[in-house]
């Protein structure tokens, strides 16, 4: 599978968030890449985090939605689509993942939210693997992925050879930006997407927004906690990278043994 991960800009409105995705997906195309991922909540952008972002009804990004599906036939190319989702509830942060067909295979909400998320958005409940072309995959989004490694074993332990991990971490407000991966004086972000691959044997997709103070890059983490490339810190643009899936047997996932504890 070739995977691409887009280190998109923060939006301005939900048209500047609509094309920037299709951008992107016309940037991944001449490369081939079978499944295309976005940072958190990209559709219409992430919020509490300090950026103007719009309200937007169900039926707006319902729209938006299907444009990205027709594209998504157009280019026959998975797109892993994080998006905010209103109900009579509330807000759910969500990734809606669609087929290459443009069809939609399922959605996977925020189930553990960030105590700064309570009243932006409402949990959602369970979890879903998603499968393409033979190859299984899960979605955790953000702070699941950061202090709840449970939702990346669930995904693992069911037979996901890689898991998406989309986030906003970090912000505008500031001009700082690290200037090396996995910097031991660095925030622990990065070392918890090695622990995430390591201690599951999967490869692990990490897609973050460009930021001027960004705390972790958009980076792709093999099986055996190496990484594999990073985008740049601060710096918009598509990593495109093929996985070798025969590295990622899972096998610290499958020897999970919950019920000797």
């Amino acid at each position: 599978m070739r995977i691409g991960l887009a280190t998109a800009p923060v939006p301005k409105s939900l048209e500047h968030s609509l094309r920037c995705i299709l951008d992107f997906m016309d940037q991944a195309a001449p490369f081939q890449v079978d499944l295309l991922c976005f940072p958190e909540a990209y559709l219409p952008g992430m919020r509490g985090q300090g950026f103007s972002i719009p309200l937007c009804e169900q039926n707006e990004l319902r729209e938006a939605l299907s444009t990205i599906c027709a594209a998504a036939a157009d280019h026959q190319m998975g797109v892993i689509l994080p998006m905010e989702w209103p109900s009579d509830k509330g807000r759910y942060n969500l990734v809606q993942v669609i087929s290459p067909e443009g069809k939609i295979l399922g959605r996977q909400c925020k189930t553990q939210l960030d105590p700064d998320e309570e009243g932006l958005y409402i949990p959602g409940r369970g979890r879903q693997l998603f499968e393409m072309d033979g190859v299984k995959f899960g979605v955790v989004i953000c702070h699941e992925g950061w202090r709840y490694p449970e939702t990346v074993r669930w995904a693992a332990c069911r037979g996901a050879q890689i898991v998406f991990h989309p986030q906003c971490t970090g912000s505008n407000k500031v001009e700082r930006t690290a200037q090396e991966w996995g910097d031991p004086d660095g925030p622990y972000y990065e070392k918890a997407m090695v622990c995430r691959s390591v201690e599951n044997g999967i490869f692990f997709a990490s897609v973050n927004y460009a930021l001027s103070c960004q705390d972790a890059a958009t980076s792709l983490i093999a099986p055996d906690g190496s990484c594999l490339a990073h985008q740049p810190y601060g710096q918009p643009g598509l990593l495109v990278q093929q996985l070798e899936l025969e590295l990622a047997s899972g096998q610290t996932a499958k020897r999970y043994a919950p019920d000797r504890y």
